[in-house]
């Protein structure tokens, strides 16, 4: 059994090739993680030796470097001495992942819930059914299934998993809950699985990940976020409730604000916490100028999400397709789509359970049939964050960067007040490029093969790096809306 709070080593090797030239991009992959061995051409089988948590702050190198090498004879991928293949390495990531977003989250428990299956007090067990023993109800048995199927998805790495918790969520299972189910009968694993990645879907592209992202990820937007889960959420996990009051979901939420504040974010964390199906839409994606064309993938987009329901259809600047008509321009293509959309919404077809979620900068352009209850029924604003909103903003997206003691993020948070999300996470990525140009010069890490650990652990932010950073945000938007003298942000102006 792991401990939970032990500091947790990966160690990868594998073996040279012969032909030198074959061994240069693995080992220019591997030289960018920490504990690599210098002598791997002396002894000629390179080994990369660091703890987890500095494999997942380099996760794409780590997954890189094994998917290239995992297939040469004595490649070997081990966590704390125990073989690991690369679904396993993912599935060690995706729980460091877990932990940090229970402490983040602030829900205790509730965070460790799942949305649907069987609740052994983890996310990640969901699918594991309740058994039977061979002469009927027999709790140890089950104890140690679930134990064994924790052991074998890395659960045990997560600091928050408690046996005992199972154990006493066993204790308290009925025993008709143990003879309902069969021993060799269980659910449809892939549709528990929780917290996968959401996938793009289209008509005709093949599918694409999209971005991990938890409610964890957001931050200044609690109430919003609060909002989000009782429209989707909600009716997704216990549409009993809604049944009970005599009413249907809301089929439609419009997210409106200033550009960089969160709006998209708030859509990803939607589609990978909701477990519904993502359908994002761009509007250049549908709007053809060819006569009909662009209605009629609308209405393919609508009928694929009805038949992978429950989904989740987002349309990003939803302004660009769905502009105000006028009589004049009623045959305008985008005004035969806003009619299509308008229709598909709210027309004779019932929908099911399909969600609409919208984001626009300019909701005074959008047609006003959009904005009637029965369409978008819920209009949220995304407004600026406000102090203690910067310093949540700033703590997530310094929480991988390597800060030197003594620094106080709460200080730093109290000079971006009126900056947005989008700034604030340049702040984080621009001190670090000031640590950077600070600690080392360009033409020596270009000139240099392999950078020394030593040169690696110098790279610390200060909260001096930090300001400059600060300086350079402001100085950009000073740059970039200089011809708006009142300091609005352009996207404000009608």
């Amino acid at each position: 059994m792991i401990v939970p709070d032990a500091t947790h080593t990966l160690v990868l090797e594998f073996a040279l090739s012969a032909d030198p030239e074959r061994d240069v991009g693995a080992l220019q992959v591997a030289r960018l993680l920490p504990g690599f061995e210098a002598t791997a051409l002396d002894t000629g089988r390179c080994r990369v030796r660091c703890s987890l948590e500095e494999a997942a702050a380099l996760r794409d190198v780590v997954l890189d470097l094994w998917e290239q090498v995992h297939a040469r004879p004595g490649a070997a991928l081990q966590l704390d001495a125990r073989p690991l293949d690369l679904d396993g390495l993912r599935q060690a990531l995706r729980m460091l992942d877990c932990g940090r977003a229970y402490d983040q989250e602030r829900r205790g428990d509730a965070h460790c819930v799942p949305r649907s299956g069987w609740d052994w007090g983890c996310l990640y067990l969901a699918d594991v059914p309740p058994q039977a023993g061979d002469h009927g109800p027999d709790r140890s048995i089950l104890k140690e299934h679930i134990a064994r199927e924790a052991e074998a998805r890395w659960l045990t790495l997560c600091p928050h998993f408690l046996p005992a918790r199972i154990a006493a969520k066993v204790d308290a299972l009925p025993d008709a809950a143990l003879n309902s189910v069969p021993k060799d009968k269980e659910p449809d694993r892939k549709s528990m699985q929780p917290r996968q990645p959401a996938t793009e879907v289209g008509t005709s592209a093949p599918e694409r990940v999209i971005q991990v992202t938890t409610y964890a990820d957001v931050g200044s937007l609690d109430s919003v976020v609060a909002a989000l889960r009782e429209t989707i959420e909600l009716p997704l996990r216990h549409p009993e409730v809604l049944r009970r009051l005599g009413v249907a979901p809301h089929r439609g939420i419009l997210l409106y604000g200033p550009p960089g504040c969160g709006k998209t974010l708030l859509a990803r964390a939607v589609a990978c916490e909701s477990g519904a199906r993502f359908f994002p839409v761009s509007g250049p994606e549908l709007i053809t100028k060819w006569h009909g064309e662009s209605e009629e993938k609308l209405r393919e987009l609508f009928q694929e999400a009805q038949k992978a329901q429950p989904s989740l259809i987002f349309f990003d600047e939803i302004d660009a397709i769905a502009q105000a008509r006028s009589s004049s321009e009623s045959l305008r293509l985008d005004a035969r789509f806003t009619a299509q959309l308008l229709t598909l919404m709210d027309g004779v077809h019932d929908l099911g359970r399909v969600f609409i979620l919208a984001a626009t900068n300019r909701p005074d352009l959008l047609d006003k049939a959009l904005l009637r209850p029965g369409r978008f029924d819920v209009l949220i604003e995304i407004p600026r964050p406000d102090r203690a909103g910067c310093q949540r903003i700033l703590e997530i997206h310094a929480r991988r960067l390597p800060l030197a003691k003594g620094v106080d993020l709460k200080r730093v948070a109290r000079k971006l007040t009126g900056l947005t999300g989008a700034d604030i996470a340049l702040v984080a990525r621009e001190a670090a490029h000031v640590c950077l140009r600070r600690t080392l010069t360009l033409n020596d890490l270009l000139q240099t093969a392999a950078i020394a650990d030593t040169d690696l652990h110098r790279l610390q932010v200060t909260e001096d790096d930090l300001l400059s950073a600060l300086k350079v945000a402001l100085q950009r938007n000073k740059v970039a809306f200089k011809e708006y003298d009142d300091g609005e942000d352009p996207q404000d102006k009608p």
